[in-house]
């Protein structure tokens, strides 16, 4: 009887199959660690790829934006002017839900299968042939100048934090 000799894996190659859902025991078994030692990897991978959110963070456009979090995460935002304001809200809001943004902007541009293969194809093919980008953009057009100033601050805010991540995404992207 042959033993089947393992194979370490790096940590790109274990969170890929994790996200192709290979079982936990199967990529243990292929990387040759235990499930302990599996499950102190994870909670380093994941650990280490969640923003700092602790004590006030100050970022901002023209001056100081202030956030807070309080005792459940929620953000609380403090600035001197709307701009900065809603530069605060998009850096809040990407540290939270990166991924999920990174998703919906995909998905409304037709882009979803550059990061989830062929699966995304049908979605894209759809909103590419209804032109859904194209309708949004000439709707933007049409907002007052205030508005767009703010969205577009808000867009700085979320890719500040792009900016700042781009080391470690978070381990969403890692997994498909």
């Amino acid at each position: 009887m042959t033993q089947e000799k393992s194979v370490r894996l790096t940590t790109r190659e274990m969170l890929r199959r994790l996200g192709a859902a290979e079982t936990i025991d199967a990529v243990c078994h292929v990387a040759g660690i235990s499930r302990e030692d599996f499950n102190s990897w994870w909670k380093s991978e994941v650990t280490v790829r969640v923003p700092d959110m602790t004590g006030p963070r100050r970022v901002g456009v023209t001056g100081l934006v202030e956030i807070e979090r309080d005792e459940w995460g929620i953000p609380h935002i403090f600035a001197g002017t709307d701009d900065d304001l809603f530069f605060g809200f998009g850096y809040a809001m990407a540290q939270d839900r990166l991924f999920q943004l990174d998703y919906l902007r995909r998905r409304a541009t037709g882009r979803l299968s550059e990061v989830l293969g062929p699966e995304g194809l049908e979605s894209d093919t759809l909103v590419r042939t209804v032109g859904i980008h194209r309708m949004a953009a000439a709707e933007e057009a049409t907002l007052p100048a205030e508005t767009r100033k703010l969205l577009n601050a808000f867009s700085s805010g979320v890719n500040a934090v792009i900016e700042e991540s781009c080391d470690l995404p978070p381990i969403e992207f890692d997994l498909l």
